[in-house]
């Protein structure tokens, strides 16, 4: 959504690529080593040499790396919703936008799944945003319609 699905941008805040990774995400995904602090996406703990990526150069050179970090980290943003209790969230409406699973993985994606859990514990009137300024229910809305091969089925009507 950020980066035009441009593989080669890197952000004002640091987040590399078509999915704007950042240094909190790639560490869970075991392409950068911890440096004590994942959220100032400097990267200096090095990386892992995963998928062939031995720094931020080859990560944004690599369609396939990116590729394959995304796929895993949508699984793994699945299991933090589980770990937060808000998985069972799924098609419920909140805040008077209904949370679907891709939307959810947007939301945890950009703001993390604590921010997630804030919002619906506010029945959606917490006001989270990005960095940006763009609100959480703008990614819930927006990436709301794809399809998550894992997540749970939509109740039927």
């Amino acid at each position: 959504m950020e980066s035009g699905g441009d593989y080669q941008i890197v952000n004002s805040l640091n987040y590399l690529g078509a999915y704007q990774f950042g240094e909190a995400a790639l560490t869970d995904l075991g392409f950068v080593h911890y440096d004590g602090n994942a959220y100032d996406n400097n990267y200096s703990g090095g990386w892992t040499g995963k998928h062939g990526v031995r720094s931020a150069s080859d990560f944004l050179r690599s369609r396939d790396a990116q590729d394959k970090a995304a796929f895993e980290w949508v699984d793994l943003l699945w299991s933090y919703a589980e770990i937060h209790n808000i998985d069972h969230f799924a098609w419920t409406e909140v805040g008077g936008s209904e949370l679907t699973p891709s939307g959810m993985i947007a939301a945890m994606h950009l703001l993390g799944p604590g921010a997630l859990a804030q919002y619906i514990a506010s029945n959606g009137t917490a006001d989270l945003r990005d960095p940006y300024g763009t609100p959480i229910v703008t990614y819930i809305t927006t990436l709301a319609d794809y399809e998550m091969p894992f997540a749970p089925v939509r109740p039927s009507s």
